[in-house]
């Protein structure tokens, strides 16, 4: 199958390829401006470099599209042309996320599912969600789909006569079992995650088994608060877990 006559042809009516903005009414540039001109323009060359055009996503699809059917096995009679309102903004969202390994597979693995007659979970959605996915919460999410379900702890401080504050949001070691870049950021990535419907804090639920807990507690990573006189802490455990759309989100993205 020629990659860039079906799905280049298709997409290439479909996306503008002259600049969207033009130079008609740029403002002089202030004393000021002029002096940070040039450092502007030296922070912003590797920007260059990561931006890919049409033609470079055209030569890649030409390779990853076909990888893709090879590894699912799907013979080239089930391989249709796909819908544009999955594979315009893949190919838009391809030209400035290609730098990033994990989520340039997954637009790879959404597209290629657009093109086979047997797959019908792919949805246009799914393309918004991955441009609001970080490295770090594709990987969080590669293992959630994997276990299912994995315990946090939401350390409170109590003080006498004046109620409880969050020492963290919550407590998971999810992101250091899979090696994200910044694990520290895990309570708002799991903010993330569930706000995309990926996944659900179920505060109310918990593992019946405690030395789960136990053994989340005794990572070098977890909260250790010197406790004064009056105070307490109190933890609240419960578990967070892929929804349904979350695991039909990675079944088409990620595998």
């Amino acid at each position: 199958m020629d990659v860039k006559e079906s799905l280049g042809g298709e997409i290439g009516k479909q996306v503008p390829v002259k600049a969207i903005y033009e130079d008609v009414a740029h403002p002089a540039l202030s004393e000021v401006g002029k002096a940070l001109q040039g450092a502007t323009r030296m922070a912003l060359s590797p920007i260059s470099a990561m931006v890919w055009g049409f033609d470079k996503i055209a030569s890649y699809l030409d390779v990853a599209i076909p990888e893709y059917f090879a590894r699912k096995k799907v013979p080239s009679e089930k391989i249709k042309s796909p819908d544009p309102s999955i594979a315009v903004p893949t190919v838009v969202a391809l030209t400035y996320n290609s730098h990033k390994t994990e989520l340039r597979d997954m637009f790879t693995n959404l597209l290629g599912a657009s093109m086979n007659s047997d797959v019908v979970d792919e949805h246009p959605a799914f393309v918004e969600i991955i441009k609001q996915l970080s490295s770090d919460e594709c990987k969080m999410l590669r293992e959630l789909f994997a276990e299912k379900l994995l315990p946090i702890i939401k350390p409170r401080l109590k003080i006498d006569n004046d109620g409880e504050y969050d020492v963290v949001p919550y407590f998971g070691d999810l992101c250091y079992k899979v090696n994200c870049a910044y694990p520290e950021k895990f309570p708002e990535y799991l903010d993330n995650l569930q706000r995309l419907g990926l996944v659900d804090i179920e505060k109310d639920r918990a593992f019946t088994n405690d030395s789960i807990y136990e053994n989340l507690k005794k990572h070098p990573n977890y909260p250790k608060i010197k406790l004064s006189a009056g105070q307490s802490i109190v933890e609240k455990k419960s578990i967070y877990a892929i929804t349904e759309f979350g695991k039909k989100f990675c079944s088409i993205c990620m595998e």
